[in-house]
C-alpha cells in the first residue's frame, strides 16, 4: 500500500505542476477539465496496473546456489501490503484510516440532508430543463443536476435570471456532477491526501470558466453580477455553486483567448502518461531490487538472509554418465527476516494452507502451466522455485525463480518455449490471485518460508508426447 500511495501520489503532484505550469492560465477548458479527470484516474489506478517488460529480471545480487550449477538467476517478488512493526499498529492504522472514511462519508451524508431539506421545504416549478426550486435561504444561486436553488425568483431582473438559468444549464449539459460525484467518493477513499482536494477545486474551476461561456455576451455586467452573488452564501460542496470559485479569476478569465500557439501546449499530457506508465506502474522495469548487505528491500518490504557460509567441496554423481565428480558446493542462505521479524519454517509453525483446490503449492503451479509444459520436447524436467515467503497476511512477498531444467542436459543448453514458462510463473506468483490461510504459532499468524517448493533433482515433471506427467511432493 505505501509503494501504491507513493506512485500514485508522484502521478498527481507531477500532473499538478505541469497543469499550473502550462495549462491553468489557458481558455481552453474543455481540455483542461480532460486533463485533470484522466491525471487523477491516471494516478488512481496505474499503479495498480502490472505489465512486463522484455522478462524477469535477473539479478547477480540475489543468486542462490543449487545442487545442479545454473547459469542466471530469475528473481521475481510479490508486490504486497506492507507489514508495520506489529498487529496492533496495522489495526491502528486500519482503524485510523476507517473512521476517516466513515466521517468524510457522514459530511458528506450531511450535505445530502441540507440538500434534500431544501428541495422538499422550497417552492418547485419547472422552467425549460430545469426544476427550480425557490429556497427563501441568503445561498448564492446553485444546481445539482438539473434541479436550479435560487432564494427568490423576484430576487432577479430578467437579464440576471436569465444568466443564471443559462450558467447552471451549461453545468448540466456538460455532465459536470458526474465530475463532482468522482472526487466526493476520492474524497471519502483518499480522506488524508492533500493532492485529492487540490484536484476538487482545479476542477471545480475548470467547470465554472466553461459555465461562465453561457453568459460570456456581456462581460462587464456579468462580472458585475458575479461580485454581487459572492457576497451570499455557498452552498453545499457537491452542487455547483455561483460564488465558490474566485471571482477575480472567472472574471479575467471571461475576455481571456488561447492563442493557436497557446494550444501546443496540450502536447504535455503525451510525454506524461509515458512516463507515468513506465515510472510509476508496476512494470518489470521499475521493479528495482535495493540490496544491502544482506539484506533487499523491494516494494516496501526488507528481506534479511542468513550469512552466507564458506563454500564446500562435494562428490556429485553425473545422471547421464554416472562418473563421480568434484564440485564446490555453495551452502544456501536463506530468508530469515522479513520487516524484523522473523521468518518461519515447518520446524515451528503449522504449514500455510492454500486456497485453491490444490493440495500444495507446487500442485498448483504444475496445474497451471501445463498448457506450456506440454509444448516443451520430451523429457524430464524440474521446475525450481523456492524459498517462497508467505506473510502473515497469507500473501506470496517474496520466491526464488530458478526456471525449469532439463534432466541431464548441459548447463549452458536452452530450454525451447523457456520464456512462456517463466512469464506465467510470474505471473501466478504476482497477480494477487495467489492466497493462502497462514501458517501460525499458537494461533498466531507468523511469516513462513516454504524453502523446496519443487525440487532441485528427480525429473518430477515428465513431458511425453506433449502429455505431462507430474509427481507430487510435499513442500517443506
Amino acid at each position: 500500500m505505501l509503494q501504491y500511495l507513493l506512485n500514485a501520489t508522484a502521478i498527481w503532484l507531477i500532473s499538478l505542476v505541469l497543469f499550473d505550469v502550462f495549462l491553468r492560465r489557458e481558455s481552453y477548458h474543455g481540455y483542461n477539465r480532460f486533463y485533470l479527470l484522466l491525471t487523477f484516474l491516471l494516478g488512481a489506478l496505474l499503479p495498480l496496473w502490472q505489465w512486463q517488460g522484455d522478462g524477469p529480471i535477473y539479478t547477480a545480487a540475489l543468486q542462490r546456489p543449487v545442487e545442479r550449477v545454473i547459469a542466471a538467476k530469475e528473481t521475481i517478488v510479490a508486490s504486497a501490503t506492507p507489514a508495520s512493526a506489529s498487529v496492533n499498529w496495522d489495526l491502528y492504522l486500519g482503524f485510523v484510516y476507517l473512521a476517516g472514511a466513515v466521517v468524510s462519508l457522514l459530511l458528506l451524508l450531511a450535505e445530502v440532508v441540507k440538500i434534500t431539506r431544501l428541495y422538499r421545504a422550497g417552492n418547485r416549478y419547472r422552467e425549460g430543463s430545469c426544476i427550480i426550486i425557490e429556497t427563501n435561504k441568503d445561498y448564492a444561486p446553485f444546481s445539482i443536476f438539473n434541479y436550479v436553488f435560487v432564494s427568490s425568483r423576484e430576487r432577479y431582473d430578467t437579464e440576471e435570471w436569465n444568466t443564471i438559468i443559462a450558467h447552471e444549464q451549461m453545468h448540466g449539459l456538460l455532465f459536470h456532477f458526474v465530475d463532482l460525484l468522482l472526487m466526493q467518493v476520492a474524497r471519502i477513499v483518499f480522506w488524508f491526501h492533500p493532492l485529492v482536494y487540490v484536484y476538487q477545486k482545479r476542477l471545480m474551476m475548470q467547470h465554472e470558466y466553461q459555465a461562465d461561456k453561457a453568459g460570456s455576451g456581456r462581460p462587464q455586467f456579468y462580472g458585475k453580477f458575479l461580485i454581487e452573488q459572492a457576497l451570499l452564501q455557498t452552498a453545499p460542496s457537491i452542487t455547483h455553486s455561483f460564488n465558490r470559485s474566485p471571482i477575480k479569476k472567472r472574471i479575467v478569465m471571461l475576455t481571456r483567448k488561447s492563442s493557436m500557439a497557446a494550444r501546443s501546449k496540450m502536447l504535455v499530457f503525451v510525454p506524461l502518461a509515458l512516463i507515468c506508465i513506465v515510472c510509476f506502474s508496476k512494470n518489470s522495469f521499475s521493479q528495482k531490487f535495493k540490496k544491502v548487505d544482506n539484506k533487499v528491500t523491494f516494494n516496501g518490504n526488507t528481506i534479511e538472509f542468513a550469512p552466507q557460509k564458506p563454500p564446500d567441496t562435494v562428490i556429485v554423481t553425473d545422471p547421464v554418465t554416472g562418473k563421480e565428480e568434484t564440485k564446490i558446493h555453495n551452502w544456501a542462505n536463506p530468508p530469515i527476516k522479513v520487516n524484523g521479524r522473523t521468518i518461519h519454517d515447518v520446524r515451528d509453525a503449522s504449514k500455510p494452507k492454500i486456497k485453491a483446490k490444490d493440495k500444495s503449492l507446487a500442485d498448483y503451479m504444475v496445474r497451471n502451466l501445463k498448457p506450456e509444459f506440454e509444448k516443451l520436447a520430451d523429457g524430464e524436467y524440474n521446475l525450481i522455485i523456492s524459498e517462497v515467503v508467505i506473510d502473515r497476511k497469507g500473501k506470496v512477498i517474496y520466491y526464488e525463480n530458478y526456471g525449469i531444467q532439463k534432466i541431464g542436459a548441459d548447463v549452458d543448453e536452452k530450454v525451447t518455449n523457456k520464456k512462456p514458462i517463466v512469464d506465467k510463473i510470474e505471473k501466478l506468483l504476482s497477480d494477487g490471485s495467489l492466497a493462502f490461510t497462514p501458517a501460525s504459532i499458537n494461533g498466531k499468524p507468523v511469516d513462513y518460508l516454504i524453502s523446496n517448493t519443487i525440487g532441485y533433482t528427480g525429473g518430477n515433471i515428465v513431458v511425453k508426447d506433449h502429455k505431462v506427467q507430474w509427481t507430487s511432493i510435499e513442500e517443506q
